[in-house]
């Protein structure tokens, strides 16, 4: 019988460990090695706007063994120039993949090359000539570049007995700019001889107006709901939200209007301004980024129960979504 993986190890030594691992990390990320958040000191999180223009996967087997191959097959010499096979690029993907915290689209990837290089049962220099070939092919990108701690948080980690020493890179799994899926696809017609297709241009055109109908469609229904209401609370009173539609932000505001603790539209602008205290930030006037994209900077650091007034000392000191190097 099999033992049981050990949970978060250090470091992968076997190469049948690393197997299993990789078998059950997929669905069980517990047994990677280095796995989870443990370090006093963390950073801000990701800077409003990193994100825009980006699009992420929306399933992680599929961008593995569609996306990856894909965009790799398309621009060859970039693996030939970083001295890299595709079979251990593909690898590479799919084990450093598995440390996306946000699995529903590949963002906050953080991990060391060598904790990866255990995993592949590779040397350290394959680990970085492939993450140099996937950021030049536009497969990853960097979110916050890795940093040694200052001398204030460096103090800080010792008083919590912790040596840690730096913060680690933080990256994405992005699906490339320049990788477009083509509109154009081969359908049969029929007449034509078996093989031959013709090439259709599929687009998106309003369908036409019925004969006789009005004009003028009839007023759609007014919202409501506590989202819709909390959406439009906002909308009055945060400054860079003064031109964004309700209907835009009420999505993002679900899961504080379906909290135990109720939020208002003024606890909510309370809640915003404690971020900006608590990382010396001001409350921006005109965001430089689209104001949903800020708006929704900001719930990141935001907890439904913890951050709530009503929670008193159970709130949190900062947002908690980056690890570090020790």
């Amino acid at each position: 019988m099999a033992q049981a993986l050990p949970y978060r190890p250090r470091r992968v030594d076997d190469p049948r460990h690393a197997a299993r691992v990789l078998a059950v990390a997929p669905t069980n990320r517990c047994v990677l090695p280095r796995w989870g958040i443990n370090s006093p000191i963390r950073d801000h999180g990701a800077d409003p706007g990193v994100y825009t223009g980006t699009v992420g996967w929306t399933a992680r087997d599929h961008y593995l063994a569609v996306t990856v191959p894909i965009v790799a097959g398309l621009r060859p010499e970039v693996l030939h120039r970083h001295h890299v096979q595709l079979d251990t690029f593909r690898q590479w993907a799919r084990a450093k993949s598995l440390y996306a915290q946000e699995q529903r689209c590949g963002r906050t990837v953080i991990v060391r090359p060598q904790t990866v290089a255990g995993l592949m049962q590779c040397s350290l220099s394959t680990i970085h000539r492939c993450q140099r070939a996937a950021r030049e092919l536009g497969l990853e990108l960097v979110i916050t570049p890795v940093r040694m701690l200052s001398e204030i948080e460096s103090h800080a980690a010792r008083r919590k007995g912790s040596p840690q020493r730096g913060l680690s890179t933080v990256t994405a799994f992005v699906i490339p700019n320049w990788f477009q899926r083509p509109v154009v696809h081969d359908t049969p017609t029929s007449g034509l001889s078996k093989g031959t297709s013709v090439k259709i241009c599929t687009t998106l055109k309003r369908s036409a107006r019925p004969e006789g109908a009005p004009l003028r469609s009839a007023p759609p229904r007014r919202k409501s709901g506590p989202a819709w209401e909390l959406a439009c609370g906002l909308t009055r009173q945060v400054i860079f939200l003064h031109r964004c539609p309700p209907a835009r932000i009420a999505g993002q505001l679900q899961r504080f209007a379906a909290a135990q603790l109720h939020w208002t539209p003024e606890r909510l602008t309370r809640a915003m301004d404690a971020v900006n205290r608590r990382l010396g930030y001001t409350a921006p006037v005109k965001p430089r980024t689209t104001p949903w994209g800020l708006l929704a900077w900001y719930l990141r650091q935001i907890d439904p129960y913890a951050d709530h007034p009503a929670a008193g000392s159970t709130a949190r000191s900062g947002p908690s979504t980056f690890p570090a190097v020790t």
